[in-house]
This record gives C-alpha cells, structure tokens and sequence, in this order.
C-alpha cells in the first residue's frame, strides 16, 4: 500500500521530516530506552475510553467501564483513578446542558489510501442540526485557543469529511452541519491525602477541574483548504522514500515531544539518549569546585565579592 498520512503523522512531518522518514517510511525500531506512553498521555486516553463506553454518560458509567479503561491503561494509583473519575463527573454534566446527543463515537472518515482520521463524536440536537465534536485533556484552557481555533487544522480536516459522514450516517442532512465543538476537560495537580477516602478525593477534583464546550461554527472553517494543504504534505512525505538518508533534513530543535525523547535519538546522535548523556559531566552548586578554573583563577583571591553590586 502507498504511504497515506493522517492528522498526526502530517505534524511529525512538520516537526521533523528525518522523524517521519524513519517511523513512517522506513518503519525503523524505536531505541530500546525509549518510552512511548507518557503519563498524560495514559490519563487521557483512560478519559476518553471511558466517555466513549457510557456513550458521554448517556448509558450508565458503571464500575466495569471505569476498570477496563484503567486496566487498559496502566492506571493504578488512587491519585490517577480519582483525577480521572472526577474528569468523567465534571465532563457529563457539560454534555447533558447543552442538550445534545451522540450519533457516533470514534468514527473514521477518509478514503483510506491518502489520509485516515478518527473523529471523537458527532452529536445532533432536536433540530436536526449536527456538529462534529473533539475531545481534549489540558492542565488548563489556552489563552489563545479561541482566536485560533477556526484554523485548527484537525478541526477542518474533519470537516472535509461532512459528505461522507452523511452517507454513513442516513439521518444527517449535510445542509444542517453546523460546524466543530471543541470540548477541552482540565487536569488538577493535586494528590490524595491518605486520611481522605476515594469519594472525597474525587469531590475534591470536580472542585479543581473544569469542562468547556467550544463551538466553531461552519461558516468560518475552510476545510477544503484544510485536505489540500494535507495532499501537498503527502506528496512531500512521498518523496521521502526516493531520497538518501543523508538528504533528509533533520530538525535538532524537536529531539523531544511531551517532555519524551524521540524514539530514533541514537539514529542522530550515534547513540541512545541515555547512552549519550554520559559523554558529558553535570556540574552543581556542591560539586562545581572540583571544576579547574584555568589560568583565571589565580585572578580571584584578590577579588573583593562584596565590591559587586550585580552579583
């Protein structure tokens, strides 16, 4: 199969085209000291599975869907299961006041040989109106995101996709979509106390958290505009595969992603990230004298510390 490219993948390519040429094309083995789910990463898709399972708690969010969701995301400290079931409380509410039902969760659009996504849900009200929603977790709501949110480019991808969206789905009538809903729920750095039961610490969350519902309406998404830019990103990412290792670039500012090394680190430093921090020695308050100061510090018992105002 030719290479096809998804919401993801077009910004691995943006990041680093030596990245994408390895993981996407080449399909190069991660570094063995490389860790691919992140903390934040797990909560979130722990959320989401479980909004997903209760159908955003228009079914009962029983006990079985929160401890698979749990399980299948190594999740397993009180603090995590109370942050996320305080998430799930504080997000279903949101969902029920803006009176709006689900008409599918997770559902792929694309053609399957140029770009695939997954859009998180499409809920219609009594109308007949309809939106295509996008779930997010964030430690808090962006400052910025509503001036730019009618350019997110996943938000108009997915919008590219309202014919068919309607074929699949018979009762939506691409005349009545009425655009994107961005829904962001927030984190809480906070941790149980031992003394506090589960149900307190969860109360506790809801108190600390917060769920958002961003509409974006129709009108002021360019989608098509969206899938052209993502074509012209897949025909560069194509071209990737006739090209020498050496004439790909490589961009040295992206090395690391949500706090985690690249999983091809050795690939460009000659070694794994681990390996290659011991070429270097760290220096600190208590140890740094051990450092020789050169011919300059001779220069530095006569020098009279209180005379520096700046220091």
């Amino acid at each position: 199969m030719s290479l096809r490219i998804s919401y993801s993948g077009s910004n691995t390519l943006l990041g680093c085209e030596r990245k994408f040429y390895y993981e996407k094309v080449k399909k190069v083995d991660n570094d063995p000291d490389y860790t691919e789910n992140s903390h934040a990463l797990r909560v979130g898709k722990a959320f989401h599975q479980i909004l997903e399972e209760c159908n955003h708690g228009e079914q009962p969010c029983t006990k079985q869907i929160i401890n698979k969701a749990m399980a299948d995301n190594d999740i397993d400290s009180d603090t995590d299961v109370g942050l996320i079931i305080g998430m799930v409380k504080k997000y279903i509410p949101l969902h029920e006041k803006a009176k709006l039902k689900c008409i599918a969760i997770e559902t792929e659009v694309g053609n399957g040989t140029d770009y695939i996504g997954y859009i998180d849900a499409v809920m219609g009200d009594a109308n007949g109106n309809w939106w295509i929603v996008d779930l997010k977790t964030a430690a808090q709501l962006s400052g910025s995101l509503l001036s730019r949110l009618c350019n997110d480019p996943q938000l108009n991808l997915y919008s590219n996709f309202v014919d068919q969206l309607c074929k699949e789905y018979k009762s939506l009538d691409p005349a009545k979509f009425s655009g994107v809903r961005y829904r962001v729920t927030t984190k809480a750095k906070i941790k149980r106390n031992k003394k506090e039961t589960i149900v307190e610490f969860i109360d506790r969350v809801v108190e600390r958290v917060e769920s958002y519902d961003i509409g974006i309406p129709a009108k002021d998404l360019n989608p098509k505009g969206a899938y052209k830019r993502l074509m012209g990103l897949l025909d560069r990412a194509r071209k990737l595969d006739g090209k020498e290792e050496s004439e790909i670039t490589q961009n040295f500012s992206n090395c690391e992603s949500y706090f985690r090394p690249c999983p091809y680190w050795s690939k460009c430093y000659g070694a794994t990230f681990t390996a290659a921090a011991d070429k270097y020695k760290i220096f600190d308050s208590q140890n740094i004298k051990s450092l020789e100061m050169a011919e300059q510090t001779d220069d530095l018992d006569d020098l009279n510390f209180d005379d520096l105002e700046d220091l």
